[in-house]
């Protein structure tokens, strides 16, 4: 019986699992410049979000009835049917009227944006006698003027980009952290040789 030693022989926690700088610098850099492509496109990358999401829907759709017709037997048949059937029709929405879709998730938006900030603030208000509370208060009035930012600008259609522009900002803020994790990585790497 022999024994091998492993390529790796430290026992620090996670040490197994550090990954390699250069790789980390190249996803950072690809996902900047995705975001920035999202940013200079924001009306282009909504309806990509949206196109992907209908994508998503016909392909649930067809799995769903697959499964139908593949157990029939199941009591759950009849169900499967419609559950696949409206899977199908939201991706033929999402296909046929992308802009339609497009004020749709924005208005829901807009609205889920002013419920949250009424609802934080009656939290804070509710809430005065705890440290910190007005931060409750903050928070829900940032959500309101958000909310009322997607409403005015929908007449305008610059609420309507909010999807890209938010897919943009995600995109450069993840980036940005696998560079700084890249570099973090190099300089221990540094500093143990």
């Amino acid at each position: 019986m022999t024994s091998e030693t492993p390529a790796n022989t430290d026992t620090r926690p996670g040490a197994g699992d550090i990954p390699q700088p250069i790789w980390l610098f190249a996803l950072g850099a690809v996902m900047i410049a995705l975001g920035i492509l999202a940013l200079s496109f924001p009306l282009v990358s909504t309806l990509a979000v949206e196109l992907t999401i209908g994508i998503l829907l016909a392909i649930a759709g067809i799995a769903t009835l697959v499964h139908a017709f593949w157990d029939k037997e199941w009591t759950g048949f009849i169900w499967q049917i419609l559950i696949g059937a409206v899977y199908l029709l939201g991706a033929a929405v999402f296909f046929l009227d992308p802009l339609g879709v497009t004020l749709a998730l924005t208005i829901y938006l807009g609205v889920v944006f002013f419920v949250d900030g009424v609802f934080l603030i009656v939290m804070g208000m509710r809430a005065r006698q705890t440290p910190r509370w007005g931060w409750f208060v903050l928070s829900g009035l940032a959500s309101i003027v958000l909310s009322l930012y997607v409403f005015f600008g929908i007449p305008t259609g610059a609420s309507l980009v909010l999807l890209g522009v938010l897919l943009g900002v995600n995109f450069v803020f993840v980036g940005a952290t696998l560079l700084a994790f890249g570099f973090g990585i190099r300089d221990i790497m540094k500093s143990e040789n």
